[in-house]
């Protein structure tokens, strides 16, 4: 753990929020002052692509003692490089017309809500809604023409990237970076042609099925819901292939055990869950179990932890979880008024509400950080990351009510121990390392 940061940092720190955050990453999501404790198989290996006047940090930090629990955690979470790999925001601006770069009452994320977050990287979903079934491909390209045209009207503040230098690059530029991620291979529409032109419109990943199976394999809902068998079909097989090959991540979040493990078995690249959790945790047909955690993290992957409260608890109760996020989100906009700019101070603020009135009812963030306890004790901190699946499942846990709130998970890890190197792996870094390995 670290010490006390020093007194320049928080000025440094609200230069940053103004620009999103001016944080270099390493390929580990650390600062170039933290790499020196790193082990040479996760450095930086181009010390020039790491700024030197962002992130800065004292050498002390390495002793990893945080002296103050809540003012570090949140010092170190705006420091951090912090990304999400999943988030449906592009269904309500797309359907409902909710503006991406305004605060819209009505949705968890939008760029006002991840400045406060502290979120430098949002790997947008790429989804078709059901009732699009005869025109997935035209729909998803639709998408994409949409977040294009955002980083056309927002050049200084947004940018889409492909691969790890535009990514590396946009967030020393201080800019907010998105990434694309493909939720169900239906929109493939069986033609591997189609894949690669997703591949060329910047898709770094393609969750296999959703819900509902389709050409390439055999989705978990189906699988165990409706009895349907099979795994990956002929085409999938080659759909497999070929991501590798065009450096595409391997998403298996919604996919059926069968088609899973044949995937362990045909890719060569790690292989990433961009929104699951623990089935030992939750037995739900969405989430992991430990041999397939294993696996993953065999392969060198990444598992992003899901929000949502079903895939966390089942025995949770919607109606009592939104009735407490309605009161957590009420005190904090009464907070944001008072702090201003000043995030570190509003959510020092927040916390202290939301510990100083606990509930009974619903599910905590202490739920979420359970599942990723049971991750880093089965195969280490390396696999693990947030995959909110905001805007997607709008009842997440009491606590993490909108894109505002992953300071809080920072300060749950803080307080059950993990180390300032370890942190930073989980907010950010072990996606880094998985994206560079893979999309180059």
């Amino acid at each position: 753990m670290k010490q006390l940061i020093p007194a320049i940092l928080p000025v440094l720190l609200l230069c940053n929020f103004a620009c999103f955050s001016g944080k270099s990453p390493g390929s580990d999501g650390t600062s170039r002052s933290q790499q020196q404790t790193i082990p040479e198989s996760t450095k930086q290996t181009d010390s020039s692509k790491v700024s030197d006047n962002t992130g800065k940090q004292d050498s002390t930090m390495n002793t990893n003692k945080f002296t103050d629990l809540q003012n570090d955690a949140f010092k170190l979470h705006y420091d951090a490089i912090v990304i999400d790999t999943h988030n449906d925001i592009l269904m309500p601006v797309f359907l409902q017309g909710a503006d991406l770069n305004k605060d819209n009452p009505g949705t968890q994320s939008d760029l006002v809500k991840w400045k406060k977050g502290g979120l430098d990287v949002q790997m947008f979903s790429i989804y078709v809604p059901e009732r699009y079934k005869s025109n997935h491909f035209s729909y998803v390209m639709k998408l994409i023409d949409k977040l294009e045209e955002n980083q056309i009207e927002n050049p200084e503040t947004f940018v889409l990237c492909k691969n790890y230098d535009e990514l590396e690059s946009g967030i020393k530029a201080g800019k907010f970076v998105g990434l694309m991620g493909g939720e169900g291979g239906n929109m493939v529409e069986g033609s591997m042609e189609n894949l690669e032109t997703l591949y060329s419109r910047g898709v770094r990943y393609l969750g296999l099925t959703w819900n509902t199976s389709n050409a390439i394999a055999i989705s978990a809902k189906d699988e165990t819901e409706r009895g349907k068998t099979g795994g990956l079909t002929e085409f999938g097989k080659d759909v497999v292939k070929r991501m590798n090959e065009l450096g595409m991540m391997i998403d298996v979040s919604h996919l059926g055990e069968t088609a899973f493990w044949e995937v362990v078995e045909l890719s060569n690249s790690p292989i990433i869950a961009s929104h699951s959790n623990c089935y030992s945790l939750a037995p739900h047909y969405r989430n992991l179990t430990d041999e397939q955690i294993k696996a993953i993290a065999k392969s060198g992957g990444y598992i992003g932890i899901n929000f949502f409260y079903k895939f966390l608890d089942p025995s949770g109760n919607p109606g009592a979880i939104k009735n407490v996020q309605s009161k957590y989100r009420n005190a904090a906009n009464k907070f944001a008024d008072e702090y201003g700019d000043d995030l570190v101070g509003f959510n020092e603020k927040r916390y202290e509400f939301i510990t100083n009135n606990p509930v009974n009812s619903g599910t905590s963030v202490d739920v979420l950080v359970d599942h990723i306890d049971h991750i880093a004790k089965l195969v280490g901190v390396d696999y693990i990351g947030l995959g909110s699946d905001f805007d997607g499942s709008i009842v997440t846990v009491n606590e993490i009510y909108d894109a505002t709130c992953y300071p809080i998970i920072t300060k749950k890890l803080v307080e059950r121990g993990y180390t300032e190197q370890d942190i930073r792996k989980i907010l950010g870094g072990n996606f880094l390392r998985v994206f560079k390995k893979v999309c180059g």
